[in-house]
């Protein structure tokens, strides 16, 4: 059984159906506990904060969407946010929401995907569905839904296109990442069309869904790209003008082997050494080679595999290498690709009897070649899941926690790094005097009004606050303090040092003005 086949369950015993559908019962439940209690342990950084203040510090709705176009994401998580925060300014919430996303998620790929029980399971315990994709709270688990829903609702289009349309706009402005594949989705239903007729209606009906689909994604696609494109004054990523666009041998090995990085995630390549980046990228290649070779006899499915890996690769070098939950969507497309081409036969364009010793080894070890990622997949996820319980991803809670617990945060808080900050000021729910930008706020954006500052240039800033004698404040940084200033006398509190993000180690001084 090919997995670029329909893949079916043979006809078995009541008593087997069964077994099989507890067996997936169990398994959605293990993760939905696991994922609990993993969602709850995780200490949430900056990049799931900052979000969660500019939802909750904005102070108009116009500034609102003013302010998360320095994110460089769509505004569908932003708005999920900011409806959360009129519940509660708790971002636990946030994590749960983000858990309940996740748990949907699966359960739309345990009950409809065509994948086997094992595989199924593999799946779902994998890097991205059960750590990246459900314990970082992030807009991705958004775009992982989406496509779940896409490949579900694949076989409505033979009625209309209305229903995959609505889900294409959606995932448009989940993430960049998305924005490329829904428009690999839509080329692949233009691709399909050239070469029948799916629509059973009327040619007046026909036309008619056909022009509202589009109509209804190509609006989903401009308000993604009116949210995603940042202001002038970014400065996040280098802003809308740094772009890579030179010829560069390394940088296109870098990039493509960012398949390899995505299926295989126990074995990553160094960035820093090329002959790394030349052997992973043949072997990169090897793998597109081999999906390519095993969707050979469904073209649709082999078209949205290749159209989608080429956007992402192309995004990849021309903009941002990124990490794994970025390049995870190779692997997310590859999924998607087998579901795809189990809604089609085999085509008869290319004949079952040529007979290439390529297609035959590909034939031999297509089963392998699908375990073999999964079960990666899944120590990779494993291996992050128990890190993230046992090491604090930040410091930022326990920060909070502490300042809480010693009723620091009564005091006037300066903090810096600014954006390594951002996550303490919203466990505390407190806002915080930034020297970056010489304001006191939440949130962080990367603009030209943001400086770099040093540590006696903060020292300074504090100087011109603290106006009385013996009036303090609180200084958190995210690294140790070497500088001394005469006019301010400074006490070391406690640090902390225990957090996967190395710049989300933090160290607490209480800064008191002069007697002198």
């Amino acid at each position: 059984m090919a997995i670029s086949e329909k893949i079916t369950f043979p006809r078995a015993s009541l008593k087997s159906a069964r077994q099989s559908a507890h067996q997936l019962f169990w398994s959605w439940l293990i993760f939905l506990i696991i994922g609990l209690l993993g969602i709850l342990s995780h200490a949430m950084w900056r990049d799931e904060l900052n979000g969660w203040l500019i939802a909750r510090d904005s102070e108009s709705l116009g500034q609102f969407f003013y302010n998360i176009r320095y994110e460089g994401h769509p505004f569908i998580w932003y708005s999920c946010l900011s409806l959360l925060n009129k519940i509660t300014d708790n971002p636990v919430i946030m994590q749960l929401f983000h858990w309940l996303l996740a748990v949907t998620s699966v359960t739309i790929f345990l009950r409809f995907s065509p994948f086997t029980k094992l595989q199924k399971i593999l799946f779902i315990f994998g890097y991205l569905p059960l750590y990246e994709y459900q314990v970082i709270s992030r807009n991705y688990v958004i775009g992982m839904l989406t496509l779940f829903l896409a490949c579900w609702l694949w076989e409505t289009r033979k009625k209309t296109y209305i229903g995959l349309s609505l889900i294409l706009a959606l995932m448009a402005n989940t993430n960049a990442y998305c924005l490329l594949i829904s428009f690999t989705f839509a080329l692949t239903l233009g691709f399909e069309k050239l070469f029948s007729q799916p629509l059973h209606l009327k040619l007046f009906q026909k036309k008619r869904d056909i022009l509202g689909s589009i109509f209804i994604y190509l609006g989903g696609v401009a308000v993604s790209i009116i949210t995603l494109l940042p202001p002038s004054d970014s400065t996040l990523q280098g802003g809308a003008s740094q772009w890579f666009l030179q010829l560069d041998f390394y940088r296109f090995c870098q990039s493509l082997s960012r398949i390899w990085n995505s299926y295989i995630l126990i074995l990553v390549p160094s960035d820093s050494k090329l002959f790394d980046g030349v052997l992973f990228a043949i072997l990169s290649l090897l793998l597109l080679l081999f999906v390519a070779t095993l969707l050979i006899r469904k073209p649709v499915a082999l078209f949205f595999y290749l159209s989608g890996s080429f956007s992402l690769l192309l995004f990849t070098y021309l903009k941002f290498l990124g990490s794994a939950r970025h390049y995870g969507h190779l692997y997310l497309v590859l999924i998607v690709a087998l579901w795809l081409a189990s809604y089609y036969p085999k085509s008869s364009l290319i004949s079952q009897k040529v007979k290439i010793p390529w297609h035959s080894f590909v034939n031999t070890y297509r089963k392998t070649f699908l375990l073999i990622i999964l079960v990666s997949q899944v120590i990779a996820g494993l291996v992050a899941f128990s890190r993230d319980v046992s090491i604090p991803y930040s410091a930022s809670r326990e920060v909070a926690h502490f300042i809480q617990q010693q009723q620091l945060d009564k005091l006037f808080i300066v903090g810096s790094e600014d954006f390594t900050i951002a996550p303490i000021s919203g466990y505390l729910n407190k806002k915080v005097y930034y020297p970056e930008s010489q304001t006191v706020g939440s949130y962080v954006l990367f603009n030209h009004n943001r400086k770099e500052v040093d540590d006696q240039q903060i020292l300074q800033e504090i100087q011109s606050i603290l106006r009385y004698p013996n009036e303090s404040l609180l200084l958190i940084l995210n690294h140790e303090l070497t500088t001394t200033n005469p006019q301010l006398e400074i006490q070391p509190i406690q640090q902390f040092t225990k957090a996967f993000i190395y710049n989300e180690k933090y160290y607490l001084y209480q800064v008191t003005q002069s007697q002198a």
